[in-house]
């Protein structure tokens, strides 16, 4: 995962795009990673804030990096992710 982050695990203030999900409803939504939970992301778009779980969808960033958000390492707490690195 190539992301301009410090971490390669950090996606809040990543802007990114919902590239496919179990949710057919949701692909193709875009906009900025303002807050995330283990389990849930909360992207502010245009149309206000979204609620997207983790589990069921991949992202995918600006320069076209996609982010499977179903593999183990992401469906934590960002400050466990953290714990990783060290």
């Amino acid at each position: 995962m190539n992301l301009s982050t410090q971490s390669e695990f950090d996606l809040i203030g990543q802007n990114v795009t919902i590239s496919d999900s179990k949710n057919k409803e949701i692909i193709g939504i875009n906009g900025k990673i303002i807050m995330e939970t283990k389990n849930m992301i909360i992207m502010n778009t245009k149309n206000g804030k979204r609620n997207i779980p983790k589990d069921i969808c991949q992202l995918s960033s600006d320069n076209g990096v996609v982010i499977e958000t179903d593999s183990t390492e992401l469906n934590k707490r960002p400050h466990e992710r953290l714990e990783i690195l060290v």
